[in-house]
């Protein structure tokens, strides 16, 4: 398969799973709103390269993730506690608009947590790469795989991006999810772990 069409593979893959409402989007959308755009950039960067390391695994270990979890109940009810932990914390803090000044570094943390919490994320990326691969669509060497992850990269900052840049409409129309952002992520959180349990 050609180069670039390992890339816009990568790419649109990843932009169909970013696209939705998470916990990463909504914290980016939020960020830029009340910080600026290069603050929410700097946790879209973490996230994007946790976006590379799930994909990655995915294609690397993805059966023997299913297996393991699938086999191992206490570790898939384990892994769960987590998010859900993070979900209440987010539902029940208070919503505060006067920020301070946080580095670039804390940034890139935040969003490698993030993004490493959205259990949904590598769930998606281990049927997706499943689907691609037995479409014979991806995957020959190491060579195939690093564009291929090179895509992923650059859909998941083009997604976050995008939201980033549609905060202020975003927020202007929906003055409810500018007021109560935290409990719209701790809801979305702790909704995304019941469905994990209850399969």
């Amino acid at each position: 398969m050609q180069p670039f069409s390992l890339i816009l593979i990568g790419i649109i893959t990843a932009i169909i799973g970013a696209l939705p409402f998470g916990l990463v989007n909504l914290t980016v959308l939020d960020t830029a709103y009340q910080k600026g755009k290069r603050h929410a950039m700097n946790i879209a960067f973490g996230a994007a390269w946790i976006e590379v390391l799930f994909g990655l695994s995915a294609i690397m270990l993805g059966n023997s993730i299913v297996r393991f979890t699938s086999e191992n109940q206490f570790i898939h009810y384990l892994i769960l506690l987590l998010p859900a932990f993070v979900g209440f914390i987010f539902l029940f803090k208070k919503d505060s608009k006067n920020f301070t000044s946080k580095t670039k570094s804390k940034g890139f943390i935040k969003g490698i947590f993030l993004n490493l919490i959205s259990l949904q994320v590598l769930v998606y990326w281990i049927i997706a790469i499943t689907f691609l691969s037995s479409n014979h669509l991806v995957i020959q060497n190491r060579i195939d795989i690093l564009l291929f992850l090179l895509g992923i990269w650059i859909g998941k900052m083009t997604v976050l991006w995008f939201y980033s840049y549609l905060s202020q409409r975003i927020f202007s129309k929906w003055r409810f999810l500018s007021l109560n952002m935290n409990r719209v992520i701790g809801s979305i959180l702790l909704v995304t772990v019941l469905i994990q349990f209850l399969k």
